[in-house]
């Protein structure tokens, strides 16, 4: 499930930033248009309101109140001309006020940031790189980088006519506007703009004297919504179930990663540190927006390592161990698990002895079972009895070990070995003699 919202170019991969993109361009396109009806039924009423006032009608002396609203009207007219009415106004700020007018400070409906996903991040990053360092491609890269400013900018001229600068710094990067001590006549700190503000033909001014009183319903859109949708659907459209797979590698590859980091074991007590560098690996695989197969290959091999371990141990664990948590048993796995010999706790009578002859027993009667099935021999007949513990061995060896002095008696002792397998068809023999050739 991939929920509204910006694309996360940070934690998820770009096939879910994807389509995070295409739910945020259906929520945004919906948005607009509830907005746009909005603002429709509200022009509408302000030229009724205009035509009604237009109106002429007699007052009589016996009818103040109309004359009072009239009078109120024709000073907001007089305020605000008709090409320079207040739009676009969300909340009236609670102690601003507007430094030359003193009416108070409106806060502006503005456009909402932009999403991007990772690889239009880097795209513009590119692009940014490309335009040069000299002073046109300085200006065009200030340029780029100050749409969104210019659109705040020309929302906060809708909302507060007669704002200056000044005004517009308070509210959108208070940073750069310093207090002093005095007060103005409107009763609020006195103060002036950063130095960074006062550089000649910075952003900031260029932006502030270029931009026009327009609200943000009334702009050109910063996020085309159906453009956006349309590149979202291309890119998922024109890729091929292999390279939508290989967009899958991050997450798969952490949710492998994940659930062996849950596996909790007493015997394997470096998993932690074997699951962190391999998620180390994985943190380096997953920058590049081109992905390196080779690097998630490693990374696969790395957990399916791990993985057999885990299951080694599990397996043991439940064969010999059942429900039994002790430090011995937990001893006893790590040594089996590095070792190829170890001695069981509590010798040939203790519990994992008799689990390990359980083992044989049932083995014993399942290979007997399958050879009864391949010939049509009944064994009924047969029972836990008649089973050996062990089943027969396949050859029998014998060492013979000795040390006695060689060739006579007088001789230095010196160590002699025997050697003999006897098997069904053949018997081995191998010797291993010294003896002293100092003292014959």
């Amino acid at each position: 499930r991939v929920g509204p919202g910006f694309p996360d170019s940070v934690r998820t991969c770009i096939l879910h930033q994807k389509l995070q993109m295409m739910n945020c361009c259906i929520e945004k396109k919906k948005t607009r248009e509830e907005s746009a009806h909005k603002f429709h039924s509200m022009d509408t009423e302000d030229f009724e309101t205009e035509s009604e006032e237009e109106e002429f009608f007699e007052c009589t002396s016996e009818e103040p109140a109309n004359e009072d609203v009239s009078a109120t009207r024709t000073q907001l007219k007089a305020r605000y001309p008709l090409w320079n009415k207040p739009a676009g106004r969300l909340a009236k700020h609670p102690s601003l006020k507007l430094i030359q007018t003193g009416e108070p400070l409106y806060l502006p409906i503005t456009q909402d940031p932009v999403p991007k996903t990772e690889d239009q991040l880097e795209e513009d990053a590119q692009v940014m790189m490309q335009l040069g360092t000299d002073k046109q491609a300085s200006e065009m890269r200030a340029r780029l980088m100050s749409a969104s400013l210019l659109s705040d900018m020309e929302s906060f001229k809708a909302a507060n006519p007669g704002a200056v600068l000044e005004d517009f710094i308070r509210w959108y990067s208070p940073r750069d506007w310093v207090e002093d001590d005095g007060m103005d006549e409107w009763s609020q700190p006195t103060g002036h703009l950063s130095a960074r503000m006062l550089i000649p033909n910075n952003p900031w001014t260029t932006s502030w004297s270029s931009a026009q009183p327009v609200p943000a319903h009334q702009q050109k859109r910063l996020f085309d919504d159906t453009k956006e949708a349309e590149k979202a659907l291309h890119y998922l459209s024109s890729k091929r179930i292999g390279q939508v797979a290989q967009h899958l590698l991050p997450v798969l590859t952490h949710a492998a990663l994940y659930t062996l980091s849950q596996q909790k074991q007493d015997a394997l007590p470096n998993l932690p540190d074997v699951t962190h560098s391999i998620l180390n690996k994985l943190q380096y695989a997953t920058k590049p927006i081109h992905q390196k197969i080779h690097i998630y290959e490693e990374i696969t091999r790395d957990i399916e390592g791990v993985e057999t371990l885990v299951a080694q141990v599990n397996s043991l664990q439940h064969k010999l161990g059942g429900n039994d948590d002790s430090k011995e048993f937990t001893s006893f796995l790590v040594q089996l698990m590095r070792g190829k010999e170890v001695e069981v706790p509590g010798g040939s009578r203790g519990n994992i002895a008799s689990r390990i002859t359980t083992m044989f027993r049932e083995a014993q009667k399942a290979a007997l079972s399958m050879t009864s099935v391949n010939s049509n021999m009944e064994i009924d007949g047969v029972g836990d009895g008649k089973l050996k513990t062990f089943p027969e061995p396949s050859c029998k060896e014998f060492i013979l070990r000795i040390v006695t002095p060689r060739p006579s008696p007088t001789s230095t002792p010196q160590p002699q070995r025997m050697y003999a397998c006897l098997k069904r068809d053949y018997i081995r023999l191998a010797g291993f003699f010294s003896e002293d050739t100092i003292f014959v």
